[in-house]
């Protein structure tokens, strides 16, 4: 069976243009051996929902975690990428960052783009001196990130537009090679 119903802007109607507010959140991403982040179980989002809760209450967006090592893990239900100096960096699966079906689109669609995309450990200091920065997910599709921390980023820059518009006509089928990626429901 499957199900269909209306889906608004995960991170609101603005997000994709004006960007979203994000909040390093004081909760850890947990650890593999504690809770693997690739198993969708409800445990799993326990940890998502406290960090989410912590950023709206203090006025954000959306919250963003570092692993128990203090490196750039994923936010509460999107990958994160950032782009410095022509360089577009995704947290790895080691950061507890969940391997996303979204995050291997947005990477085919930069590398496509001729821009350089790679896997990489990310600091918090690595986000607070990007020039871009934005989130993906099925729900969020390719959202800007406008602040971290009360620190502005540019927003939306050059790349994540590029790679915004691409990708929503290519989950709306209207990219020719990424036709393979849609599948029609009628």
């Amino acid at each position: 069976a499957i199900a269909c119903w209306p889906w608004g802007a995960y991170l609101g109607d603005d997000a994709a243009t004006k960007g979203v507010r994000m909040k390093i959140s004081s909760w850890v991403r947990h650890d593999h051996n504690t809770m693997p982040p690739a198993s969708k179980t409800t445990g799993n989002y326990a940890n998502s929902s406290l960090a989410k809760v912590e950023a709206l209450k203090a006025g954000y967006d959306e919250a963003l975690m570092l692993n128990s090592q203090g490196l750039v893990s994923e936010c509460t239900g999107e990958n994160i990428f950032v782009a410095r100096k022509g360089v577009i960096v995704t947290p790895p699966l080691s950061a507890g960052a969940l391997e996303g079906i979204t995050q291997h689109s947005v990477m085919t669609i930069a590398r496509d783009f001729g821009f350089e995309c790679r896997i990489g450990e990310l600091t918090r200091s690595d986000l607070y001196i990007c020039d871009e920065m934005f989130v993906c997910g099925t729900a969020a599709e390719v959202s800007a990130v406008n602040e971290v921390d009360d620190r502005p980023i540019a927003c939306p820059g050059p790349m994540t537009t590029a790679i915004a518009d691409e990708y929503k006509k290519a989950v709306r089928g209207q990219v020719d090679r990424y036709k393979e990626w849609v599948e029609h429901v009628s």
